[in-house]
């Protein structure tokens, strides 16, 4: 069952089509990985998932919710968007939480400030999620005290805080020094096998190889070939998929 689908996604930077005309589907339960060159489109295409970025043309549907770009910012167009939000969970290559706040304290966040949960409520589930990411005992500590993967599993436990249907990652990995990079991989991989539907942009080949359901290549803004990892990383259709493939493997 399609949970997402994404029709003649566009989106223009002055000149500059970043994406040139997307269509995706997306299914319950699915781990999809995208990947290519620098400047392809990647980050682009999951940042106009959830309006961080407003599309330039195309619609995407997320759950019961569709947006269709280019339309009058009205109140309902602004409260659709607003639901759209609700249902994905975004991991950034930073962590982008609050320094002020500690680790549970930015988990509870979201759910008071979006969902109207109480702070007892939000208490608990901020520290269900902490637990689940493996930082039960990390409550407390303020970012700061933190290393760069706890962070980015604060990052995580936060998105998860808000029952979202999909989890979008954007690189949740470049950031990070390369002995931290595995705790944040496990707890990916432990929610594939939970069943959370997934859109992942990693540069980890080995990891897309063992989590991904379906890898997608894009380059210049073009979804150039898709299909399971045995088939992309096996036996890739697309000279430039083989081309990509050979720098980076």
């Amino acid at each position: 069952m399609s949970i997402i689908q994404v029709t003649n996604l566009k989106k223009n930077f002055g000149q500059n089509e970043v994406l040139q005309g997307i269509d995706l589907s997306i299914n319950k339960s699915e781990v999809v990985v995208i990947m290519g060159p620098s400047g392809s489109g990647k980050s682009t295409l999951l940042r106009c998932l959830n309006f961080l970025e407003e599309p330039s043309a195309g619609t995407i549907e997320i759950g019961d919710y569709q947006v269709i770009a280019g339309g009058k910012m009205d109140r309902k167009r602004k409260k659709v968007i607003r639901e759209l939000r609700k249902r994905t969970g975004f991991v950034f290559q930073s962590f982008n939480l609050f320094p002020h706040k500690t680790a549970i304290e930015n988990v509870m966040e979201g759910p008071i400030a979006i969902h109207g949960t109480s702070k007892e409520e939000a208490r608990k589930l901020a520290e269900s999620q902490l637990i689940k990411v493996g930082l039960g005992d990390r409550c407390d500590h303020y970012p700061v005290q933190l290393s760069g993967g706890q962070q980015q599993r604060v990052a995580i436990a936060r998105s998860l805080a808000l029952n979202p249907l999909v989890m979008l990652y954007d690189e949740p990995t470049s950031a990070l020094d390369p002995e931290l990079v595995q705790e944040v991989l496990h707890v990916i991989k432990a929610l594939a096998l939970e069943g959370m539907t997934m859109i992942i942009v990693t540069h980890e080949m080995n990891f897309a190889k063992e989590v991904a359901d379906r890898v997608v290549f894009m380059d210049n803004g073009l979804i150039v070939e898709q299909g399971t990892s045995e088939e992309i990383f096996g036996s890739p259709k697309e000279e430039r998929t083989r081309k990509f493939l050979s720098m980076v493997e």
